[in-house]
């Protein structure tokens, strides 16, 4: 299979991290989703700075035009630049998960530490101050686009370090004290339950897209994918890339022998028996992120193969057609089918200047083959090595 599909085992979601258990899975989910990521994260470090630099204004009420209180904006404007360097970041690499992720830590972590020097210089301002923490969480939780896992531990490590940092002031009674404690355990728990359901949310309504998707792309019989692969573009794309890097290109063209006679001898759920096993052969015996095994029609069975010359394919169909040949397909009543298979194959050699610029002419040529190893006598192999002006054939 190419690596833009996934197989549905992947697709489990690990529901304590809120996220894809497969890696590859959850980088789709996240570049799928990154330009909607990064504008939202535009304007939440935007909003965070404006509203950071603004609430200096308490700063000064609060202490006075001190010293202190100039620090503070200082401080704050500090968090401001770090939010512009993030959104900078983001701008010049918008196609970068880590950036994304990275920026939005960087920023949230900034901004606590700030917000926690903060608070110890203005002792009396505390039940304000908790409910600003408060407040804080949630953006990290809710309105901040980042990985779950990092904003539980950073709004739960923040708010150890607030209780840690009101227990040592020692300036409120133990009745405010517990209050104010359990008002922070009380946001980052309806954070952490918000921020989970979302997460799990989106990745269950990504993964219902991605199942949708395989059962329209894939023939329900073989688990093979079906012919509009081929119209969507699979085998033009696996063309133009061989051509723009350079690399070999091979298609084999499989049809099961005689397959009419086993329907009309055992029946057509023993052809189908059939077809199951020699679907499920072919994708056994190909390279799953690599390759990709199309039901073509009928008995007929297309494997494109990205990076292999025609004597890789040549030694590959070589392979399939004798396990084929020489294994049986269970069917009813303890019978086993027997049967057999020819190949034809189609192939661009590497760094070819004469490649074919469209598929039909592979397509043509593996055609052609495949008929030529039905008139061979079935049950063997065929190809053709294909430019734009010049074949040559191998048996």
């Amino acid at each position: 299979m190419p690596h833009h599909d996934l197989p549905y085992p992947r697709l489990e979601i690990d529901r304590q991290r809120a996220e894809f258990a497969d890696a590859a899975v959850e980088d789709r989910f996240n570049r799928h989703h990154l330009p909607e990521t990064t504008a939202q994260l535009k304007i939440s470090l935007l909003f965070c700075a404006a509203f950071y630099v603004a609430f200096g204004a308490t700063d000064v009420a609060t202490l006075g035009p001190t010293a202190t209180a100039w620090a503070m904006i200082a401080l704050r404007l500090l968090v401001a630049l770090v939010a512009a360097g993030g959104l900078l970041a983001i701008t010049r690499r918008p196609e970068s998960v880590r950036i994304a992720v990275v920026a939005a830590c960087v920023v949230e972590i900034v901004g606590l530490a700030v917000f926690m020097v903060l608070c110890w210089y203005q002792p009396a301002a505390t039940a304000w101050n908790v409910m600003s923490q408060a407040l804080i969480l949630m953006a990290i939780y809710i309105n901040i686009p980042n990985r779950f896992i990092h904003a539980v531990w950073i709004a739960a490590g923040s708010s150890a370090v607030f209780c840690a940092m009101l227990f040592v002031q020692g300036h409120l009674k133990m009745d405010d004290l517990v209050a104010l404690v359990l008002l922070l355990m009380l946001g980052n728990t309806l954070g952490y339950i918000g921020a989970r359901r979302f997460h799990l949310a989106r990745r269950e309504e990504f993964r219902s897209t991605i199942l949708l998707q395989q059962l329209a792309d894939r023939d329900p019989l073989t688990g093979c994918y079906n012919r509009r692969v081929l119209q969507k573009g699979l085998l033009d794309a696996e063309l133009a890339r061989a051509r723009r890097y350079g690399t070999a290109l091979s298609v084999i063209l499989g049809d099961i022998d005689h397959f009419k006679r086993i329907n009309d001898t055992h029946g057509h759920a023993a052809g189908d028996h059939v077809l199951s096993d020699f679907g499920g052969l072919l994708l056994a015996m190909t390279r799953e992120t690599v390759d990709s095994v199309v039901r073509y029609g009928g008995e007929e069975f297309l494997i494109v193969l990205p990076e292999t010359d025609l004597a890789g394919a040549h030694a590959l169909a070589e392979r399939i057609r004798h396990a084929f040949g020489s294994t049986g397909s269970a069917v009813e009543f303890g019978e086993f089918v027997t049967a057999t298979a020819s190949f034809g194959i189609a192939s661009v050699p590497a760094l070819d200047p004469d490649a074919p610029e469209t598929p039909a002419v592979l397509m043509e040529a593996a055609d052609a083959q495949l008929y030529a190893a039905k008139r061979g006598g079935r049950n063997c192999v065929r190809g053709v090595s294909v430019t734009a002006d010049r074949m040559r054939s191998t048996a």
